[in-house]
C-alpha cells in the first residue's frame, strides 16, 4: 500500500495557525500603520507563507536528523525536541529579521534579552509552539477532505 504524506495536514495547520497569529500580532506590536496597502498586504502573506516554510523546515530537518535513531517514534521527546529545535530558530530568525531592519516592533511589543539579543516575545512565542502544534494538529485532527490511511 503507497503511504500518504502528512505534509498537506501540515502545511494546512501551519497556513492557518501563523495566518491568525501574524495578522493578530501585527495589528498591535509592529510599527506598519505608515505602509501603503500593497506593500502591508505583501509583507503580511510573505511572512505567513515564510512561517510555513519555517514550520516545514524545522519539522522535516527533525525527522531526517533523529529518523536511524527511532527517537521520534517517542511522541513526548519528538515535540520536545521540535520546541528546542524551533526556540533556537526563532531567536535567529527573529534577530536576523531584527538585524537586517525587515520590521521594527512598536513600543507594546513585549521585548526580552537573550544571549545579549533584543527580541520580541511574540514572535518568539510563534516560532517555538506554533510548529510543534502544527504537527500535532496535523498528527491528530482528522481532516474529513484529506485521506488518513497510512499518514506517514
Amino acid at each position: 500500500m503507497i503511504k500518504k504524506s502528512k505534509m498537506p495536514k501540515v502545511i494546512f495547520w501551519a497556513f492557518l495557525l501563523n495566518t491568525i497569529w501574524e495578522f493578530t500580532q501585527c495589528l498591535f506590536f509592529y510599527e506598519m500603520w505608515s505602509w501603503g496597502f500593497w506593500k502591508a498586504t505583501f509583507w503580511m502573506w510573505g511572512a505567513v507563507f515564510g512561517d510555513i516554510l519555517i514550520v516545514l523546515g524545522l519539522w522535516q530537518g527533525l525527522k531526517k536528523l533523529f529518523k536511524s535513531t527511532g527517537l521520534l517514534q517517542k511522541t513526548v521527546i519528538k515535540y520536545l525536541f521540535l520546541l528546542a529545535l524551533s526556540f533556537g530558530a526563532s531567536i535567529f530568525l527573529e534577530w536576523m529579521a531584527l538585524y537586517l531592519e525587515l520590521w521594527k516592533y512598536d513600543t507594546s511589543m513585549p521585548t526580552l534579552y537573550l544571549f545579549n539579543y533584543k527580541v520580541g516575545l511574540t514572535p518568539i512565542l510563534q516560532i517555538t509552539f506554533l510548529p510543534a502544534l502544527s504537527v500535532y494538529l496535523a498528527e491528530n485532527y482528522q481532516l474529513p477532505y484529506i485521506k488518513h490511511n497510512n499518514d506517514t
